[in-house]
């Protein structure tokens, strides 16, 4: 009997505000659109107003969403095991696909009681809440731990989404090349496109912007990890160093810290005037329209889709170094890489892009390179064939 094309995704946590679940939207999308069905396991579902929208998306895109409160990924439940089993027979899926490392003990689980294989998506990124720590967390070696659970516990392949996390894996963690496909994440660049000079109009009239207002945007969870304190530093650097600029930065995103940053953000009228907290937002595509300069001073980062998306609508970027930096960034021409917790140097990059000429010259330049690489359709190709090769489903 032929295979059906159903897999099932396996995450820890569902935060529907973060990269991940913005991944996992793009990616189901795009199968369902080939043919691919997708049944959500995963415990833990996170949304507030503002991102109920990607929770209600992923449960009409999913065949079926089985939420495990107490999924544990070391001590998974005879239960939760059982659960998953049944949705495995109900649903005949073919492969699991594991986003995040945590849960790979229970898909070696899943692969002895059912004999379905899976693949792993490797998303490595260092979150907390103190920013003063989160620079030497992000930096400290976890190899040996990797090295012990990634070996015990090893998918059939594991899809990597930059070259840093491929180099990683082989590198690092000594993982044979067979065993590790480079995917990079994928975007709809049908809708994430450069405006119209009246699409851009209308964009920053809703904003409340003026034409000669150089907006510069920080799109991502208020947390410190994000570095909004960084951003607010280098802006407020920028504004002494060019008094004459009219800058205007909008913080787009919610989190559980928006109280303290905010109170670090508004420590002047000029600062009221300058900093505006938009709270998530559904359609971000307005937000990089109306934006010049999108700011991403993160002290850890995977492989941030907010840097492509913004770059596919001609939105320059100045990022740290992170996951994924040079496979989006070319220095000077399709943006900028700064040091970590370096706010003089995002200051300095931010003032590079004060001529109006030279900054849309690349932004044209993010926008054809970005389309032609970050494409959610190309990615989508390179994951069935990789599901096809690993659970035996024949590709036509």
């Amino acid at each position: 009997m032929e295979k059906q094309k159903t897999v099932g995704f396996i995450l820890k946590r569902v935060d529907c505000n973060d990269g991940v679940a913005s991944h996992c939207e793009s990616l189901i999308r795009g199968l369902k659109a080939v043919g691919w069905k997708v049944v959500l396991i995963t415990g833990t579902v996170n949304y507030d107003a503002g991102s109920v929208r990607r929770f209600e998306a992923l449960k009409d895109l999913s065949e079926d969403w089985a939420i495990l409160e107490d999924l544990k990924p070391l001590l998974p439940s005879l239960g939760n095991i059982t659960r998953i089993e049944e949705l495995v027979k109900k649903y005949d899926i073919c492969l699991f696909h594991v986003h995040g490392y945590a849960m790979l003990l229970l898909a070696r689980i899943l692969k002895i009681i059912t004999g379905v294989d899976c693949v792993a998506t490797f998303h490595p990124s260092v979150h907390g809440d103190d920013p003063t720590l989160l620079k030497d967390a992000a930096l400290r070696s976890q190899i040996a731990k990797y090295l012990i659970f990634l070996k015990l516990f090893a998918p059939k392949a594991f899809i990597a989404y930059s070259s840093d996390i491929e180099r990683f894996l082989l590198k690092d963690l000594g993982f044979p090349k067979n065993k590790v496909r480079k995917i990079f994440a994928g975007i709809d660049t049908k809708y994430f496109r450069p405006p119209s000079p009246e699409e851009r109009q209308r964009v920053r009239e809703k904003f409340g912007f003026e034409e000669k207002d150089l907006v510069c945007s920080l799109v991502g969870r208020l947390n410190w990890n994000k570095g909004h304190d960084i951003f607010i530093d280098a802006v407020r650097q920028a504004r002494n160093a060019v008094p004459e600029m009219s800058l205007k930065c909008l913080c787009v995103g919610s989190g559980h810290q928006e109280k303290e940053i905010k109170e670090y953000a508004f420590a002047s009228d000029e600062d009221s005037r300058c900093f505006i907290f938009l709270g998530y937002v559904d359609e971000l595509r307005e937000v990089y329209w109306t934006s010049d300069i999108l700011a991403l001073p993160s002290r850890s980062e995977g492989c941030p889709l907010v840097v492509a998306e913004a770059m596919c609508c001609g939105t320059v970027t100045i990022r740290t170094e992170g996951g994924g930096v040079r496979d989006q960034i070319e220095e000077g021409k399709t943006g900028y890489i700064v040091p970590l917790d370096d706010a003089e140097a995002l200051s300095k990059a931010i003032q590079k892009l004060v001529n109006k000429d030279f900054r849309l010259q690349m932004g044209q330049q993010c926008a054809e390179y970005a389309s032609s690489v970050f494409d959610q359709e190309l990615m989508v190709k390179k994951t069935v064939e990789l599901y096809c090769e690993c659970s035996g489903i024949e590709t036509k």
